[in-house]
């Protein structure tokens, strides 16, 4: 049986909650550089449950985290973490019932309880690695595949669908020295004929994450390379959370083009933003090992 921890003082909490922000800041900062910004996209992959600064603060801490939860998650899914393991901080709201001004508890419209976070706190989660018990699958209930050459089964469709839903249509043709492109004027996405499947579905996903990343609206106000490394960054999630290995290599330096901790924070909010909502628009479906050909237009 776990023993229970002796409470934390209010002057124990505030600096713990203190050491977490400047660890923070440390991880923020670290999205200037090459090694940082790709740590970042890597993860992203795998620690969706949680947010970016959480993420950050989980990467820091255990750069090899795969599957963190709090200790409470894992004995519900039957594993135990073990004897002197120690725990990744991170972030967690305090959240308290909502009440109205006569001291009753509010509630939703299916009735159940409303609550308001009022500040946070530090937790700490544990990783798989730090824990023993039943086999775990991964989140889409198979293990991680790479493919080379072909592309996941119905991943072309899922994101050339997606990318239609925004009123835009897609086509295979010459896009000269690129790989792909997207005519803001017309409405187009062309994907390069001559391109294995592989290659096809991540520069199609890279031509989404400019649309969705709202890259028309921003064009004349940021970096162009600032903006490439965001779609390139989201296709490299997007990919590699469908089976599809491209990962981090293909994504360019990006201290350059960033400028600052706060623009390399706000790009990174963006990034996982857009790549979160693709993949669940996606269904976040499990790969097929079978892969299908791409036809060129």
């Amino acid at each position: 049986m776990r023993s229970r921890k002796p409470k934390l003082t209010p002057e124990q909490r505030r600096e713990r909650i203190k050491a977490a922000h400047d660890k923070l800041s440390g991880a923020v900062d670290g999205l200037l550089t090459s090694e940082g910004w790709q740590a970042m996209v890597t993860s992203r992959a795998w620690l969706r449950r949680y947010s970016l600064n959480n993420m950050m603060l989980i990467t820091s801490q255990f750069p090899d985290a795969t599957d963190v939860r709090p200790y409470s998650q894992w004995k519900e899914a039957g594993r135990h973490v073990r004897k002197g393991e120690k725990g990744i901080r991170i972030f967690a709201p305090c959240r308290y019932k909502a009440r109205d001004e006569d001291g009753n508890e509010e509630t939703d419209a299916s009735g159940n309880p409303r609550y308001q976070v009022r500040g946070f706190t530090v937790v700490s989660v544990f990783d798989v690695s730090q824990t023993d018990g039943d086999p775990l699958l991964s989140a889409d209930g198979s293990a991680p595949q790479e493919l080379t050459g072909m592309a996941p089964e119905q991943l072309w469709d899922g994101i050339a669908a997606h990318i239609n839903k925004r009123g835009f249509t897609v086509e295979r043709g010459d896009c000269g020295s690129a790989y792909g492109f997207t005519r803001w004027a017309t409405r187009t996405v062309r994907v390069r004929s001559a391109v294995e499947d592989a290659q096809a579905v991540k520069t199609l996903v890279h031509e989404l994450a400019h649309i969705a990343c709202e890259h028309e609206e921003r064009q004349t106000t940021t970096p162009r390379a600032l903006l490439e490394v965001e779609a390139e960054s989201v296709a490299c999630i997007v990919t590699h959370v469908a089976g599809l290995d491209s990962l981090a290599y293909s994504v360019p330096y990006v201290a350059g083009w960033a400028g600052d901790s706060e623009t390399a924070h706000a790009s990174a909010e963006r990034v996982v933003q857009v790549a979160d909502q693709i993949i669940s628009a996606l269904g976040e479906a499990a790969p097929s090992p079978a892969a299908r050909a791409v036809s060129a237009a």
